[in-house]
């Protein structure tokens, strides 16, 4: 299992991101709560198609739930689309994963 946690900044003790598709940074964890790695989104500052675009990006890189403070229709549909689960949570991203996995 791959986890992406929507966050504020790059640390694992960032806060999870309300922005959902637009988050500054993807903190991936893995299934036993590691953080593995650290993705500066490439779609923050896209005029459209965000929400699909990062949905695509994390579904190729196998993430199997994504973890934001909202989901926008659009980012929460394409990720439906690849049976990605949307969790809306907030918190610091490394308790928001571990709550998840425990």
């Amino acid at each position: 299992m791959k986890i992406a946690v929507a966050a504020e900044s790059d640390e694992p003790s960032s806060h999870v991101s309300t922005q959902g598709a637009r988050a500054l940074y993807f903190l991936l964890f893995n299934e036993d709560g590691n953080l593995n790695e650290i993705l500066e989104n490439p779609f923050v500052n896209n005029e459209k198609y965000v929400g699909p675009s990062v949905a695509n990006m994390l579904f190729k890189m196998g993430v199997n739930k994504v973890i934001a403070g909202r989901f926008g229709p659009k980012f929460k549909e394409a990720l439906e689309e690849n049976q990605i689960a949307c969790i809306e949570n907030t918190g610091v991203a490394v308790h928001v994963v571990k709550d998840l996995i425990h």
